[in-house]
This record gives structure tokens, C-alpha cells and sequence, in this order.
């Protein structure tokens, strides 16, 4: 190895750090291709009448499904992104500084941090005092004054964990401004993180429920026209891209109604080629006590009558009232089971973790 570095021109110690950067670029690559295949090939069914398991509170009043020519106002579904850190979902690290510091020369240390990443992070501070007022965390505003701060990342969603390179970079982005700031740090150990990382996503792996009931024809196909007319009368509102009808109670996004994949803006609503309906729950996003299963069960049985067709469950036999039974109750474990957790089903937790 001394012959060989000395052709170089490197020493010992120089080819060494050099052999070691070349292969820490290679585990980068790898990984990173292979975080990109499974972004890519992450796909959720929805098709059939079954609970697909994806392995990688506003409380409103629930409405029945009613048929009604009445005009229907334009929907307003609930804003979930206003983010606050959470410690059951986040890594967080905490900064104390050595004075207050304004919000503005912490948001510009930060400002090259990466965006729209796959692991959402946050950061939050806790507020200088005024007078006769505790402090309190907020997200951080330009014109605030701040004595600690907190940064987090979000450790696991929909995508899997957080893998050790995004995890050492956020770390190694923290403890550098923790230098910039002068600040002390509490840096959590990365074997810890990834572990929870993990167990979270165990977790996820176990509730993250997709839930489809099927409606096909008793003969022949369906085309669009008719199948738009009875879901609008029935309280459905189309999305904007057409490619789906949402049912919608107060903000709430309970389930959507989709045609064999068919975008009702774009194909020829006239023409016959629609083979069945899915109305499809995404489970962990809906409060519970809304009971979306049961109105959307109650909503197929509307649509299949109106329609002329008939409920199927995923091997194309028709649905009895055996197997509604078995499948409520594995949605009240799967509730239990998120509650348990301090994630209740609908919460911005939830939310966040089954994005």
C-alpha cells in the first residue's frame, strides 16, 4: 500500500481517507436507488372489498347517505398542515442558546437545509418571556425572539423508516448549528433513533388499513354519465383532477368513489365502460367515531341500487352479512390498537405517520 500511495503521490494516511470517502459515496448511491425504487413501486390496491395492509379532534355529525337533487356547496376538507412537533412520531434534538436570538438569524442558518424531503422536519422555539406570561414553543417567526430551540424529523411513514443516512444528516446538520449559535446540544444516540424508527413503523405496518367495497353491474357496463348523476345526488363531490368522487362530513375526507379508473373531465362520459365502482376508506386518516365503514357501506348499498348492481367481496362472490360482521371487528382492534398507541385514528398524528 506504501508503493502504491507513493505512485500517487499521497501518503499512507491520505489514500486511506480517500478509500474510505469512495466508499461511503458508494453506500450513499446504493441507497439512495434503492429508496427510490420503493418510492416508486410503493402502490396501495384499490380494488376488491378486503383490508390491504401496507407492509413497508374535529368531531363532526354524521351524516346517513340520503339521494338529494339539491344543489351541494363546494366542499372545504380539512387543512392538516399545520405541523407541530410530536414526540411520539419525531427525533427530536434541543439546542439551549446563550441568549435570546432572533428568529430571523435562526431561520437564515437554516436556510440551506434541505425541503420537501422525505422525512418531514420541523423546527420550533420557545418564545424570550414577556412579562407576566410563561414562555411557549411556536414555530419559529422572523420577528420572535427565542431562548432554546427544538428540531425535529420525523422518523417513519408511509415509505418505511428513517434509514442511517438521512438520519446522520439531519444529525450532523443540527451540531452544526449548535456551533453556528453557540448553543448547547442534546444530540439522542442514532442505534436508539433507528430502533424507534423501526418499532414505529411496526406499528404503521399493522394499521395502515385500506378498505374497498366493489360494486359491479347485474349485466352489462355502466358509463359515466349515469354513475356522476347518482353520485352527485347522493352527496358526492368530484375532485378536481375527475378521477374520483369524495364523500365529505363537515371538513372531513371520510372515503372516495372511483370508476374503474376512468377520469370523469377527460373520457366520454356517454360512452358504456365502466365494469364496476370501488368506494375505497383510507382507514387511519378517519375518526373513528364517525364510523366511516358503516356510512360507506350504507352509501354502496344506495349506489348498487340506484345503478342496478350488486356489493362483491374480492373473489367476485356476493357480500353477506357474515363477512361485514368479521371485518367490523377487526377495524375496532385496529382502532384500539392506534389509540393504545396515543395515534388515534384522524388525528394529525395519524396523519402525518400514514402520509
Amino acid at each position: 500500500m506504501t508503493d502504491f500511495a507513493a505512485t500517487l503521490g499521497l501518503s499512507e494516511l491520505q489514500l486511506a481517507l480517500g478509500l474510505i470517502g469512495f466508499v461511503l459515496l458508494v453506500v450513499v448511491m446504493v441507497y439512495n436507488a434503492l429508496r427510490l425504487r420503493k418510492t416508486e413501486t410503493s402502490e396501495i390496491s384499490d380494488e376488491g372489498f378486503a383490508l390491504a395492509s401496507n407492509a413497508d379532534s374535529l368531531k363532526e355529525t354524521r351524516q346517513e347517505p340520503v339521494f338529494s337533487d339539491a344543489p351541494k356547496a363546494s366542499p372545504i376538507i380539512r387543512d392538516l398542515t399545520g405541523h407541530k412537533i410530536d414526540s411520539l412520531i419525531d427525533a427530536i434534538v434541543a439546542l439551549r442558546l446563550p441568549e435570546s436570538i432572533s428568529g430571523k438569524e435562526i431561520l437564515g442558518l437554516m436556510e440551506s437545509w434541505p425541503k420537501n424531503t422525505l422525512n418531514l422536519s420541523l423546527v420550533e422555539g420557545l418564545a424570550n418571556q414577556v412579562a407576566g406570561m410563561d414562555p411557549i414553543w411556536e414555530p419559529i417567526d422572523v420577528n420572535g425572539q427565542y431562548i432554546e430551540l427544538q428540531v425535529s424529523i420525523q422518523l417513519a411513514n408511509r415509505q418505511g423508516p428513517i434509514g442511517l443516512v438521512d438520519l446522520s444528516d439531519f444529525l450532523g446538520r443540527c451540531q452544526s448549528l449548535a456551533n453556528e449559535l453557540d448553543a448547547e446540544i442534546d444530540l439522542p444516540p442514532v442505534a436508539d433513533l433507528l430502533e424507534e424508527a423501526k418499532q414505529i413503523d411496526q406499528f404503521s405496518a399493522q394499521t395502515d388499513i385500506q378498505l374497498g367495497i366493489t360494486i359491479i353491474p347485474h349485466k352489462g357496463l355502466w358509463n359515466l354519465a349515469e354513475i356522476q348523476n347518482v353520485a352527485v345526488k347522493a352527496g358526492f363531490h368530484l375532485a378536481r383532477d375527475g378521477k374520483l368522487f369524495q364523500r365529505i362530513n363537515g371538513h372531513v375526507l371520510l372515503y372516495s368513489m372511483m370508476a374503474s379508473k376512468a377520469n370523469f373531465l377527460r373520457d366520454d362520459l356517454e360512452k358504456p365502460q365502466v365494469e364496476a365502482i370501488t368506494l375505497l376508506l383510507d382507514l387511519p386518516k378517519v375518526p373513528q367515531e364517525l364510523s366511516p365503514f358503516e356510512m360507506m357501506l350504507a352509501d354502496a348499498h344506495l349506489l348498487a341500487e340506484a345503478l342496478g348492481g350488486h356489493l362483491v367481496d374480492d373473489a367476485g362472490r356476493p357480500l353477506v352479512d357474515d363477512a361485514v360482521r368479521a371485518i367490523n371487528t377487526q377495524l375496532l382492534d385496529i382502532y384500539v390498537t392506534m389509540a393504545s398507541q396515543g395515534i388515534p385514528a384522524g388525528s394529525l398524528t395519524a396523519h402525518r405517520l400514514f402520509s
